[in-house]
């Protein structure tokens, strides 16, 4: 090999951390936020203050939702390697997709392709997208919510946050767009859900497709740490494989009307205690 590989975000020496040309221990702890201090390693552009902030809420916006399947994940690899957190966070992580908390990156993408049509093109553009998905008989992955209505708070706050930090453009009104198209076609009025306005605000701000799952991510996985803590005093992982087990049928021709396992498990967890008695967390 007679090229040298080359990086752009970080080196280093005896005496310091450079990231994005940055002195790390002197310009940037202590002077940036951490959503600053992402947008600077992932753009390479200092952050200004609105931007900044924004990433900041956007960050906030996905650390918990429930007990979603991810979050169930961490806890039950918690209980099976209770030694290893980063392996509980990792399974976590790797559910945050199209289904639950990553779908901002499929509406990152349909929404930069439609800000790339001519003014003339996009309304005709939007309503192509809608066509396609009633077609398709998908959901767009930025509008709609299970619970929240009639709208999700947390998707009007980071509107709130986007306009009041100059940030918010075109996407967010493409993203509306979007929605009038569905509802139009449909008559249900479906909320903007945060998948959606992070999808919008990232793309304002520049951010990829892929960044904008990654903002998930990085939101997700402090919440994931957070099961996995709570696990260990507020355990549900143990109560959720005792209803699995008690609820699962065996379909075996000898086993068609007997439920699975044996009696609930009374083991003592990590902290000592009982498995059953422990109230739900988040």
């Amino acid at each position: 090999m007679t090229e040298r590989l080359t990086t752009e975000l970080s080196t280093y020496d005896t005496t310091s951390v450079t990231v994005r040309d940055r002195d790390l221990a002197d310009e940037v702890m202590g002077e940036l936020s951490f959503g600053g201090s992402v947008y600077l390693l992932w753009t390479g552009q200092a952050p200004t203050e609105g931007q900044a902030r924004t990433v900041d809420a956007m960050l906030s916006s996905l650390m918990v939702h429930g007990r979603t399947p991810h979050a169930l994940a961490s806890r039950l690899t918690a209980l099976s390697a209770p030694d290893s957190l980063q392996g509980a966070v990792a399974s976590g992580l790797l559910g945050v997709g199209s289904q639950f908390v990553g779908s901002m990156q499929e509406a990152a993408a349909v929404l930069q392709e439609l800000a790339g049509e001519s003014d003339d093109e996009r309304d005709d553009a939007v309503a192509a997208v809608v066509a396609e998905y009633r077609e398709r008989g998908d959901p767009f992955p930025g509008i709609g919510h299970p619970f929240h209505e009639p709208v999700d708070p947390r998707a009007e706050r980071l509107f709130e946050v986007a306009e009041a930090e100059g940030v918010a453009g075109d996407h967010i009104d493409l993203l509306r767009d979007v929605q009038a198209g569905f509802k139009a076609a449909t008559g249900l009025d479906l909320p903007i859900n945060i998948t959606g306005a992070i999808a919008a605000v990232a793309s304002d701000m520049g951010l990829s497709p892929e960044a904008a799952r990654g903002l998930a991510l990085v939101s997700r996985a402090a919440g994931l740490v957070a099961a996995v803590i709570e696990e260990g005093s507020r355990p549900l992982a143990v109560d959720v494989w005792d209803y699995a087990e008690e609820q699962t049928a065996y379909g075996g021709e000898e086993g068609l009307s007997k439920t699975g396992g044996g009696p609930a498990r009374s083991r003592p967890c990590s902290s000592g205690r009982v498995p059953g008695s422990s109230a739900p967390g988040g």
